[in-house]
């Protein structure tokens, strides 16, 4: 009779302790998902923030060279600078899509 109540408390005691240390982990995920959720994105528009001053300085480092090339239409220039920035921004790891280049080179 003395072991089948001892062998019920340890069962009762290994189930409570799962019980928590499950309950645990549920109430963490809970509570860091959203934070870390946060700091994703924040770490992600950190990174197109650079991305987009560093396409406003190669334009204007561009721009001026485009200039120089009388023999070509606007068009031609626009899509030489558009190549020349995204060409520069893929060398650095980074990437933004044509529209916004365009928006920075025009």
């Amino acid at each position: 009779m003395l072991n089948q109540v001892m062998h019920w408390l340890q069962s009762a005691d290994t189930t409570g302790l799962l019980t928590f240390l499950a309950t645990m982990l549920l109430a963490s995920y809970r509570l860091l998902h959203p934070l870390i959720q946060a700091r994703l994105q924040t770490i992600k528009n950190t990174q197109v923030l650079q991305a987009l001053q560093l396409a406003d300085e190669l334009a204007g480092a561009i721009i001026p060279e485009l200039a120089k090339m009388a023999e070509l239409e606007p068009d031609q220039r626009k899509e030489a600078a558009i190549k020349f920035v995204e060409q520069h921004l893929q060398a650095l790891g980074l990437s933004l899509t044509e529209q916004m280049i365009a928006a920075k080179v025009a």
